[in-house]
């Protein structure tokens, strides 16, 4: 008896070593989205001083290996009552872009994304484009794996952006020194599927690129976020913002 006894603790050790406790942990970083101050005019300048105090991200990494991209990419992200502001400067030695229609396959060309999942208890996130044509795509979508883009596509944002490029655009024989872009997010657009940021607030996000070049071997995916898979919808290895002051 003292002997089918002792086999029930060890078991039991076990069976808790298999439970709740041996779950991986939110390794997830904490970034502030400051709040703008003064007017931030969308010319894709970054001249106004709100965007001196964003804080920068500049150590944008390849999914999977987490290996440092050929192309450097910095982000910047602002809120203020009415808007969600984001900004990214991208190095690049060819830019490329031929979309042209809103909601197109942005992803096919040089673009800048940001992904947001405002709640790890709901399902819905939102995912951000602009590509180096100032196109611009934006998908609400409802859950991960429930349709294709399409389905998501109809949700208006009423993103705003502008876009600088450093170069010729679509021109491969040249060298380019980059691109980058200035966005504003109407705050009300959300409203559908979560209430407005306020103070204090947590959502996960992603900045993500992709990157077409004649300088590289294939296209180059990129992400502010550490991303175990090569998947920019992995939003479980998305960083939270805390909207703040």
């Amino acid at each position: 008896m003292i002997r089918w006894a002792m086999l029930g603790v060890v078991l039991g050790v076990v069976l808790m070593g298999c439970g709740p406790r041996a779950e991986k942990a939110d390794t997830a970083r904490l970034f502030p989205c400051r709040r703008a101050v003064g007017k931030i005019t969308i010319d894709g300048k970054l001249d106004e001083p709100a965007w001196e105090r964003a804080y920068l991200l500049d150590d944008f990494r390849l999914p999977v290996s987490l290996e440092r991209p050929e192309s450097a990419t910095s982000a910047r992200v602002l809120w203020d009552d009415e808007y969600l502001y984001f900004a990214m400067v991208m190095e690049d030695l060819d830019v490329t872009a031929v979309k042209k229609e809103h909601d197109s396959y942005t992803w096919e060309d040089d673009v800048a994304e940001l992904f947001l999942k405002p709640s790890d208890a709901e399902h819905p996130y939102y995912e951000l484009q602009v590509n180096a044509l100032n196109t611009s795509l934006d998908l609400n979508i409802a859950r991960r794996g429930a349709g294709t883009f399409d389905r998501w596509k109809p949700w208006v944002s009423g993103i705003r952006s502008a876009v600088v490029v450093k170069g010729t655009l679509n021109h491969w024989k040249d060298k380019d020194k980059g691109w980058m872009v200035e966005a504003a997010v109407p705050l009300k657009s959300f409203l559908g599927t979560t209430r407005k940021p306020q103070l204090g607030d947590r959502w996960r996000f992603a900045f993500c690129r992709y990157d077409y070049s004649v300088y590289l071997e294939a296209k180059e995916l990129s992400s502010s976020a550490r991303l175990p898979v090569g998947s920019f919808h992995h939003f479980e290895g998305y960083d939270w913002l805390e909207f703040a002051e």
